[in-house]
């Protein structure tokens, strides 16, 4: 008798705070003289664009509990975001601020701009910079006695510090973030874009902005993560990214699973128990290699009521994927992904570890990507995984890059220590960092 292997169907799911300076100019050191010579008079349809263009202001929160009177402004503008970043959504980064930054000393930049056309209407949210202060830069493997402010980011909560922008107008918001960092009021010297992605709109945005104002910038680390991006069909991508033979392999686990019992690929659907599909994952992570190692969610009680109310949300909202397989009607492979925009973000997977010689994990894996390939909407999953994961990078053909990069404010030292970050990481290597004997 041949042993059954169910899938289920797919579906496709589809004020006011402290103000900092209004931003309304830009000062450049060592800007050459004006030329004295009379410009000729501006036409009138030059006026008329200049006057249409958004009157940029900054605003910052230093309290999550403001910060969350900007949040449905806050879901517009990742809604119309240059370059998605669910990890700062209002509905999942609030929580793991409630959660994990009570000790951290935060500040959170908004850009807002006016609407010419419409001066009567509240200004409209371009960008979103969620920034914590720190009292050294620790961009090196040893601290150093800068002050310093990077993108807020809690490990293995917080994938990606890409700051929000309004696509439409992403340069001019970038521009007034830089103003107010060169204003000097957050009393740091050093800026550090951690985590954010190094291609892609945003990171060229960020270089030309930089190199248009001549700004000197150093890459500290970069490393690349598995990407996935759907082929013309799942067959063929899984045809391409396994070998023959380990394509076999894998498909005789599968067939050896069940001949131990029914085996079923299943998804989360509108209309199911989510608080179900949540506790089935915990449980699943608790006997994982995870759960073994005390890197699972289920070790702290922040972690775990961090992850219920997110995933809650992100059902409530259509941003939620969940995939299981299920032996027996208990679940030995599970996965949990967050959708953004165009694009998803693979945040959780766990396995039974008495049944690893089968690989559940892969399998589910091959299955995510076939569910993937399902949802045309869907155009990009990030691994959100490490520099170097034994199963992703060998399913997932394609590579994104993550980076951490770092400027001066403005504010002296910090342009001197970017200079010197380098020669710094230089003299790290070569004078304190104890090199491993050869065998």
């Amino acid at each position: 008798m041949s042993p059954t292997i169910h899938r289920s169907g797919e579906r496709t799911s589809t004020s006011a705070d402290r103000a900092d300076d209004l931003v309304t100019r830009r000062s450049v050191i060592g800007a050459p003289q004006p030329d004295s010579t009379p410009a000729p008079p501006a036409s009138p349809a030059a006026a008329s664009v200049a006057d249409e263009r958004p009157r940029m202001s900054v605003v910052v929160v230093e309290d999550v509990a403001a910060l969350e009177a900007y949040a449905q402004e806050w879901q517009d503008l990742a809604s119309a975001a240059l370059e998605p970043n669910v990890f700062y959504e209002p509905w999942l980064l609030l929580p793991a601020l409630r959660a994990f930054g009570a000790s951290d000393r935060l500040q959170f930049v908004l850009v807002l701009a006016a609407d010419p056309a419409r001066p009567s209407q509240p200004p409209l949210l371009c960008g979103l910079f969620p920034l914590e202060r720190r009292n050294h830069f620790e961009g090196l493997s040893r601290k150093l006695p800068f002050k310093t402010l990077r993108f807020w980011r809690k490990p293995e909560i917080t994938y990606l510090c890409t700051p929000l922008l309004r696509a439409d107008v992403a340069r001019e918001a970038l521009a007034a973030f830089f103003d107010w960092l060169a204003a000097g009021s957050h009393g740091c010297s050093l800026l550090e874009f951690n985590f954010v992605s190094g291609e892609g709109p945003f990171h060229r945005l960020l270089i030309d902005h930089c190199n248009e104002h001549q700004t000197l910038t150093c890459v500290t680390h970069t490393f690349t993560r598995a990407l996935l991006r759907p082929a013309d069909d799942a067959e063929t991508f899984i045809r391409a990214a396994v070998r023959p033979g380990r394509l076999r392999e894998l498909r005789r686990h599968e067939r050896r699973l069940a001949d131990a019992g029914p085996l079923a690929y299943r998804t989360l659907e509108p209309g199911d128990d989510v608080d179900a599909w949540i506790e089935e994952f915990l449980n699943v992570e608790a006997i994982s290699w995870k759960g073994k190692g005390g890197r699972a969610l289920v070790r702290d009680e922040s972690e775990q009521a961090f992850f219920r109310e997110v995933a809650r949300e992100a059902f409530r909202r259509g941003q939620l994927m969940m995939l299981a397989l299920r032996l027996n009607g208990r679940t030995i492979a599970h996965k949990c992904n967050f959708l953004s925009g165009s694009g998803s973000f693979a945040f959780k997977i766990a396995f039974d570890e008495e049944h690893a010689r089968h690989s559940p994990g892969v399998l589910l894996e091959l299955e995510n990507i076939r569910r993937l390939h399902a949802r045309p909407e869907i155009a990009w999953m990030d691994s959100c995984a490490a520099e170097t994961h034994p199963m992703l990078d060998r399913l997932w053909p394609e590579r994104r890059a993550i980076e951490n990069l770092v400027i001066g404010t403005g504010t002296s030292p910090g342009g001197l220590v970017v200079a010197a970050i380098p020669l710094l990481k230089w003299l790290n290597r070569r004078f304190y960092q104890r090199v491993s004997p050869r065998d």
